[in-house]
């Protein structure tokens, strides 16, 4: 039985991302542990199949000196289970779960990178903190899986690991998105205090720098008198969310935008919503766009890697620069006015589609 150790920052990646993923390791007869910063509880299912977690300190700056006593627990983990293969997410996992090559030289090491922190036309820290430690992790690698295609160009003519792939995302189960009937709108709009004639952009994210929810609000604030139904739903939680509803109220806008944390409804969430945003700097394959799509939503995003690649074409969207609010308020303008924001699922959205996903990942492991 070959063993699996999975390694990501914080507990909360696999909820969100990477459960299916354990599930089919465990149905293909791998025994499979997690290696992670308990900060959510680990998804039940995989504790009630004998996933055994292992709770481990790491921060998320990579240059945090508690990452060394994070470094110092993984090692002695593999020491004591000898993992034939160690699997690593996001950037302060992956930099330390590879370095265990260094101790053991026959352990395995997947890398899937889900965004690199350094991209074309990124900033110049960026470049100088994360492209050197990726440059140099990749020697330690023995595949590499990206999700988007800038992030395979990258590595496969730059960072050069034995193998890279390029898979479509994480994986989404289409059958947890439906389209609601006009009652079910109705009534989910009355639950969240919104009229039948509103017109409502979500955005579905973490508060966070990176999320750049603060370019909506000025859109919509240039929007507030022209149209005083727009409106705006923020989901997610995060550190910003004080400084955001002050932005707001400066705006004069709080009355047209709600925060509504994190919730489990989201597919009624987009059913409500008229259109969707994602105005990130920075993504890998975002997966909140893949939502929207799947409920027949139309999108607005910023054009970098990972949107550009869902956001193909105008019937599917269309991309704004990063920072630009006042070409996003047109864009929202534009499709306000056009009264009509869904569109037929798009054929290539089954790509993404989670059976697509975990065949793809079999047979990367199969591989390995």
């Amino acid at each position: 039985m070959k063993k699996v150790l999975y390694v990501t920052t914080v507990s909360r990646t696999v909820n969100a991302f990477l459960v299916p993923h354990i599930h089919m390791l465990l149905d293909e007869g791998y025994l499979v542990d997690l290696a992670t910063s308990i900060d959510k509880p680990v998804d039940e299912s995989l504790i009630n199949r004998g996933v055994h977690v292992f709770n481990i300190p790491f921060a998320r700056n990579p240059l945090h000196p508690g990452n060394l006593t994070a470094f110092k627990e993984l090692i002695k983990i593999q020491n004591q289970k000898q993992y034939d293969i160690v699997h690593v997410h996001t950037p302060v996992a992956s930099l330390f779960g590879r370095l265990l090559k260094l101790r053991d030289s026959h352990v395995k090491t997947i890398y899937t990178a889900h965004g690199y922190h350094f991209l074309k036309g990124g900033s110049n820290v960026g470049w100088m903190l994360y492209y050197p430690i990726e440059w140099m992790m990749a020697k330690l690698t023995d595949v590499t899986i990206t999700i988007n295609q800038e992030d395979y160009e990258i590595t496969t003519k730059r960072l050069k690991p034995k193998k890279t792939y390029l898979m479509d995302g994480v994986g989404l189960d289409l059958s947890h998105y439906k389209v609601l009937s006009h009652e079910a709108i109705c009534d989910k709009r009355q639950e969240l205090g919104l009229h039948s004639d509103d017109f409502i952009i979500i955005m579905i994210a973490e508060l966070n720098e990176n999320k750049n929810q603060i370019q909506l609000l000025k859109a919509i604030e240039r929007l507030k008198d022209k149209y005083s139904n727009i409106k705006a739903l923020f989901v997610g939680e995060g550190l910003k969310l004080q400084e955001l509803q002050q932005q707001a109220t400066e705006c004069g806008i709080q009355k047209h935008v709600q925060f509504l944390g994190f919730r489990t409804d989201i597919t009624e969430l987009i059913n409500v919503s008229n259109i969707g945003v994602l105005l990130s700097y920075r993504e890998g394959l975002p997966r909140n766009l893949m939502e929207l799509m799947a409920c027949g939503r139309q999108m607005i995003g910023t054009n970098i890697r990972g949107c550009r690649d869902i956001i193909c074409d105008d019937t599917v969207g269309c991309l704004v620069e990063v920072g630009d609010d006042e070409t996003l308020a047109h864009e929202i303008e534009r499709l306000y006015l056009k009264n009509d924001s869904s569109f037929s699922l798009s054929p290539h959205l089954k790509k993404y589609e989670m059976a697509s996903v975990l065949k793809e990942l079999k047979m990367i492991y199969e591989g390995v």
